[in-house]
């Protein structure tokens, strides 16, 4: 079927949807719709990515079979988080305003008694997040005895974000008879438990991955150390102002808050987004965005979770995801609506393994890209200052007394102190922050030989003692000289910090000093040894033992509706950030 109109569906729907403008089904849609409206009970999984049209896959069906007699719940949607919970009611009311069904939201970080008040006035469908409902339902605020059909939303993000006990509490509630119609984007072991244990029959349909991501949007990558990013970030952003609009992703909310900082100080307008901030303070930074009261969002994954925001023109990755499918749902967010968008994923030398997956995968072009250059950022900003000369020559000279004083000052000086006074101030305006940059450069990502770079990539070994065991620089050296047979060069690159030593190499030369070393004594102590997997975090500093890690995600909520925090990896000590051999 081709068409909306193709489907055998209520009048007010088809109303509902000529006022939207919609008139094509997606893949999904076309695939899921006929199914769910053909049988009386059907238990279903519609595998598609984020952006493939599952909302309206699953709404259109589930309202045409209200009966608005029955003022119970009939449906209930499960979401992982509160803004997808909001996205999907307001999907669903467009789709049911000739009919005049109720739906309620229920997520925490709301106030409980007014969603107790919206469920004892009736309410069709119910949609909401995990641990919210699971507190109604043991309340006895929320029935489930007239569940007709449970959707399972992004299954597999529930699942990932720890929800896999309250799920299965909300299955225990719902009525035997019941269909559940599922949606994810990946089909994991969870999902997989959950279609065993409580679906039968299941009708799966599957989107193609050809759907995955926009055709509007220009994939990049580009090689640069932890180190550098913020300076290569900002170049980006420069280069791309006043346009730049976007998603600056990071893998953990330590790295979110620590970026958005830095940006702030630096004098862009940004701010962060993490699951850290309660919910006043989450839905004020999302409207604030939205209304572009700043340009650039540093998020996480999951607190980014079911936000739509129109015209996203840039997503930046500035560490990576750990899995393929969150990098499609980060780069579905720009190059919407038939608007172009770009992508730009920040990556080390032995990371291009990821990018040659996920082209491989998805079938997805992301080419190299090069940092802008000092050189290019100083002609934009002297083309900046140029327009700016041209805005202020065009103006009509002041005729209040004090400029006119201020006139016959400059009239006063020569043509050559007049030219210093000037380059000193635009100077000032347009090229304040220059001079940190000048002389940092980056290394050209489009020239280099990506085999040779996957092959060769720098990996770190790091030793599980420092300055406050006592352990000095020649004593990791001896230890390297006695057990490897590394090189002169090699040992000059061994730095010693307060509770860790490191040493760059090759990745199979670090894996066989780690094997090598594992074990032995060092300053009387048995050593520790393993390679480093740092996926997004900072380097320690100068001295510091300080070091952020990529953690495991942004770990699970409890049940009573709040969240657990982002990353569980976070409260540990450094040593999420190596896999240990």
């Amino acid at each position: 079927m081709t068409q909306f109109k193709d489907f055998s569906l209520r009048s007010e729907i088809t109303r509902a949807l000529d006022d939207l403008g919609f008139t094509q089904p997606t893949e999904i849609q076309r695939k899921a719709i006929p199914l769910l409206l053909s049988q009386e009970n059907v238990d279903f999984h519609g595998q598609a990515q984020t952006g493939t049209g599952k909302t309206l896959a699953f709404g259109i069906p589930l309202v045409h079979t209200i009966d608005i007699n029955t003022r119970a719940p009939q449906a209930l949607i499960v979401a992982p988080t509160r803004e997808l919970v909001v996205q999907i009611c307001q999907s669903i009311r467009q789709v049911a305003a000739h009919m005049g069904i109720s739906i309620v939201p229920i997520y925490g970080g709301a106030s409980m008694m007014e969603q107790i008040s919206a469920l004892k006035r009736g309410a069709h469908i119910v949609v909401g997040t995990p641990g919210r409902l699971n507190d109604h339902l043991r309340r006895k605020t929320l029935s489930l005895n007239k569940l007709r059909t449970l959707v399972l939303d992004e299954a597999d993000i529930m699942l990932d974000m720890g929800f896999k006990e309250e799920v299965d509490e909300i299955l225990e509630y719902a009525p035997e008879n019941r269909q559940i119609w599922l949606f994810s984007a990946t089909v994991k072991p969870g999902i997989s438990d959950i279609m065993r244990k409580h679906m039968k029959d299941t009708l799966s349909v599957k989107c193609s991955k050809e759907q995955v991501g926009s055709a509007n949007t220009k994939q990049f990558f580009t090689v640069v150390g932890m180190r550098d990013r913020l300076k290569a970030l900002s170049r980006f952003v420069d280069a791309a102002s006043p346009s730049f609009y976007g998603f600056i992703f990071c893998q953990t909310k330590i790295l979110t808050a620590e970026v958005a900082e830095q940006l702030i100080k630096a004098g862009y307008t940004a701010n962060a987004l993490h699951g850290d901030m309660s919910q006043v303070q989450r839905n004020r930074v999302i409207k604030q965005f939205k209304d572009r009261e700043f340009t650039i969002l540093v998020a996480t994954d999951v607190a980014a979770r079911g936000i739509d925001v129109p015209d996203i023109t840039h997503v930046v990755n500035y560490s990576l995801p750990e899995d393929q499918e969150s990098y499609v749902h980060r780069i579905g967010r720009t190059g919407r609506a038939g608007k172009e968008g770009i992508a730009i994923s920040f990556i080390r030398a032995n990371e291009v393994r990821y990018i040659k997956t996920l082209e491989k995968k998805f079938k997805l072009a992301i080419s190299p890209l090069n940092v802008p250059s000092f050189e290019e950022m100083a002609q934009l900003r002297i083309a900046s200052a140029a327009e700016y000369i041209k805005t202020v020559s065009a103006q009509t000279e002041p005729t209040y007394v004090a400029a006119q004083k201020l006139q016959s000052l400059v009239e006063g000086y020569s043509v050559k102190e007049v030219t210093k006074l000037a380059v000193s101030l635009l100077s000032e305006k347009f090229l304040k922050d220059m001079k940190e940059q000048d002389g940092v450069s980056f290394a050209s990502t489009e020239g280099m030989n990506m085999n040779q770079l996957e092959k060769d990539g720098q990996s770190e070994v790091a030793i599980f003692c420092g300055t406050d065991d006592g352990v000095e620089k020649d004593d990791v050296v001896e230890l390297l000289k006695q057990h490897t047979k590394l090189d002169e060069h090699d040992y000059s690159r061994v730095r010693v910090i307060k509770r860790r030593s490191f040493l760059k190499l090759p990745p199979a030369q670090a894996e066989q000093v780690v094997a090598a070393i594992k074990g032995k004594s060092l300053c009387g102590m048995k050593v520790r040894a393993a390679v480093s997997i740092d996926n997004g975090g900072f380097e320690s500093r100068g001295g510091g033992s300080r070091s952020f890690g990529g953690g495991r995600g942004e770990g699970r909520r409890s049940s009573r509706g709040g969240e657990r925090g982002e990353g569980r990896g976070e409260r540990r000590s450094e040593g999420r950030r190596f896999s240990r051999r």
